[in-house]
Formats: structure tokens, sequence, C-alpha cells
């Protein structure tokens, strides 16, 4: 079965283009062995801000991780003490911070995260 290279959705055989990326489907997924270098830019206080930054930058296709510092996930976040941090592949870290100041300076992500 087809798939398609950007979304990684599988179609059946006589689909030939993904209607949602409007590429050619391929017969197989080629998997990436390379280590991707990821380098943490910005960091939030809660999970909310988090997922707007998630949000934000696959929208844009900039990959993203979430590494958590909180001692006790489980619980609430209490403002700066919650420490969620924000990582791209090197190669997008140019990208990722200029959307990110942006997002910063339109008012869409809060003045309580900062940039590493």
């Amino acid at each position: 079965m087809p798939f398609c290279p950007k979304c990684e959705y599988e179609y059946k055989d006589s689909v030939k283009v993904c209607p949602e990326c409007k590429v050619d489907l391929i017969d197989e997924m080629v998997q990436d062995t390379s280590e991707t270098e990821y380098i943490e830019l910005y960091m939030v206080s809660n999970r909310m801000e988090a997922d707007v930054v998630i949000s934000l930058l696959t929208e844009h296709n900039v990959g993203c991780l979430i590494r958590d510092l909180r001692l006790f996930p489980v619980l609430p976040d209490f403002g700066r003490r919650a420490r969620l941090r924000v990582a791209v592949p090197k190669s997008q870290a140019q990208e990722a911070l200029k959307l990110l100041k942006e997002a910063v300076e339109d008012g869409a992500l809060t003045e309580q995260g900062r940039f590493l």
C-alpha cells in the first residue's frame, strides 16, 4: 500500500496523491537512521504554553520536542518553577527562533517563557 512521504499516512492502492499534502505517494517508507541533533531554544512554565509552541512549530514544519525538567510532573505547574524546554533540530533552529520571537511579539506566547 502506498504512503505519503510527508504525513506518513497509508492509502489504498488506487490513491496516487495525498489529498492533504498534495504530494505523490511512495511504495515504501524509508526510515531515516541518522541521528538528529536537537538544541533547546525556549523554556515555558506550563504545559498549555508548551502545546502552543508545539502547534506553532509543527504548523511551519519545524520538528520539536518538549523536555520536562519538573521533579514531579504529575503535580500542577506553579509559575516559573515548572520547566518545560522546547528543543528543535539544529538544522531548523534559526527558523524556529524567528517563529518564537514573532509569537512573543504578537502576544501568542506569554512573557513568562524565556529564550535559552
